[in-house]
C-alpha cells in the first residue's frame, strides 16, 4: 500500500510541477480550476496503474531482495508512467500542423483546458492589478529601467525567459498604441515573469524615475545648482 502511495505522490508531483511552471505569477489559482485537478489525478492514476502492472506480472528487474525490488518497482512505475503518458505513437499532418497521436494527446487536451480555465479566472484580477500598479507610469521612461530592475530583483530567471521578455518589450515599443496603453501591457508582461508583488515593489522604487507626470521635456536640460542665481547676478551686473 505504501508503494502505491509513493508512486501516486511522485506522479502527481510531476503534474503539479508542470502546472506551476506554466503559471508562475499566481500558482495558487490552480487550486480553483477543476481541469488542473483532473490533470494531476490522471498523472497519479497512471503511476498507480503502472505499479499494478508490475505487481501483476511480478517484474523484479533482476533484483532478488523483496525490499529493493519493491522500491525499484515504485521508481520504474513513477518514471515509466511519466514517459508513456507524454509519448506519441505516431504523428499526423493536419494542414500545416503536426498532430501527435497517442497517450500525450490526453494530457495535451487537459493542459489546454487548464490554460483556458486559469486564464479566465486570472484575467479580471490581472487587469485590475496591472492598471493600479502601472498607473501614471510612462512607457518611454520605463521601457528599459523597469524590466532591467525587475530582472535584477529576481535571481533565477533563465536567459531564455529574459530574451523572450526583451523581444516582447521591443515588439510593444514598435506598436502604434499610446504610451499609456504600452505601459499597461508592459506591466502585464512583467507580471508574467516577476508576479504582481515584485512588479509593484519595483514600480514603487522607481516611481520618480518612470512617472509620466515627472517627465522633463526633451531637449531641455535640468538647471544646475546656482545657475539661475549666476544668470541673475550677471544680468544685474550689466544693467545700467
Amino acid at each position: 500500500m505504501i508503494g502505491y502511495l509513493v508512486a501516486v505522490s511522485l506522479s502527481c508531483l510531476v503534474g503539479v510541477a508542470e502546472l506551476i511552471s506554466r503559471y508562475r505569477d499566481r500558482p495558487t489559482t490552480l487550486v480553483r480550476v477543476p481541469s488542473t485537478w483532473a490533470y494531476v489525478l490522471i498523472n497519479g492514476a497512471a503511476g498507480a496503474g503502472s505499479l499494478l502492472l508490475l505487481h501483476t506480472f511480478d517484474w523484479r528487474f533482476g533484483v532478488k531482495s523483496p525490499e529493493v525490488a519493491g522500491a525499484t518497482q515504485v521508481l520504474v512505475a513513477s518514471l515509466g508512467s511519466m514517459m508513456v503518458f507524454r509519448s506519441a505513437v505516431f504523428t499526423v499532418r493536419v494542414g500545416d500542423e503536426d498532430v501527435a497521436v497517442g497517450p500525450s494527446t490526453l494530457l495535451t487536451s487537459l493542459l489546454a483546458a487548464a490554460d483556458r480555465g486559469v486564464d479566465r479566472m486570472q484575467a479580471k484580477t490581472r487587469a485590475h492589478e496591472a492598471g493600479e500598479i502601472m498607473r501614471g507610469v510612462s512607457f518611454a521612461r520605463a521601457r528599459l529601467a523597469l524590466p532591467t530592475y525587475c530582472l535584477g530583483l529576481l535571481q533565477n530567471v533563465s536567459a531564455e525567459d529574459q530574451a523572450d521578455l526583451r523581444t516582447a518589450v521591443d515588439a510593444l515599443a514598435g506598436s502604434e498604441m499610446t504610451d499609456a496603453q504600452m505601459a499597461l501591457n508592459l506591466g502585464l508582461l512583467l507580471m508574467n515573469v516577476a508576479g504582481p508583488d515584485v512588479l509593484s515593489a519595483a514600480v514603487h522604487t522607481l516611481r520618480d524615475e518612470i512617472s509620466a507626470d515627472g517627465a522633463r521635456p526633451q531637449g531641455v536640460p535640468a538647471p544646475r545648482d546656482g545657475a539661475a542665481g549666476d544668470g541673475a547676478e550677471a544680468r544685474a551686473g550689466t544693467a545700467p
